[in-house]
């Protein structure tokens, strides 16, 4: 017995939905998910219990968060509007919404946040010019993460 992809994307989004958890580490047969909403697993490195003889377990590996580029003052972030899988294309056929140091104007759909086959686009919440993008494209992203940095035009 395994777990499926779709049973992770919802228990990863009761995760990120519930309140009174920050941790949670589930295992269904040889398959072991661990989240942490904080972005940093401690782990031991014990074996599981149940592994095959002669064989020994191998640990999942861990989420280990990466610090966030700072935002500059007057800088606008962009983030997350829930956990998903974060892509920079509206198909893969297609190029990417936005690039670093494209002008944008309010609106304009920068990138898409997929969860359960439901795709969030998220636009420029102001006219300006792209400084950086954060997020990798195809990568899981968190609720609140920054996922691009926009400069405003001057008034």
């Amino acid at each position: 017995m395994s777990l499926t992809h779709k049973e992770a994307r919802r228990i990863l989004e009761t995760l990120d939905h519930a309140r009174h958890l920050d941790f949670l580490e589930v295992r269904i047969g040889d398959t072991t998910l661990t989240a942490s909403k904080s972005g940093t697993v401690q782990r031991s490195l014990e074996p599981v219990q149940g592994t095959t003889p002669g064989k020994p377990a191998q640990p999942a590996p861990a989420v280990v968060a990466a610090s966030e580029p700072e935002v500059a003052e007057g800088q606008v972030a962009v983030r997350a509007t829930m956990m998903g899988t974060f892509y920079r294309k509206p198909s893969p056929d297609q190029p990417s919404f936005v690039e670093e140091n494209t002008t944008v104007e309010a609106g304009t759909p920068l990138c898409l946040v997929e969860a359960m086959k439901l795709f969030n686009t998220l636009a420029s919440p102001v006219k300006g010019r792209v400084v950086r993008i954060v997020a990798q494209d195809l990568q899981m992203v968190q609720r609140d993460q920054l996922l691009m940095i926009i400069e405003p035009e001057a008034r």
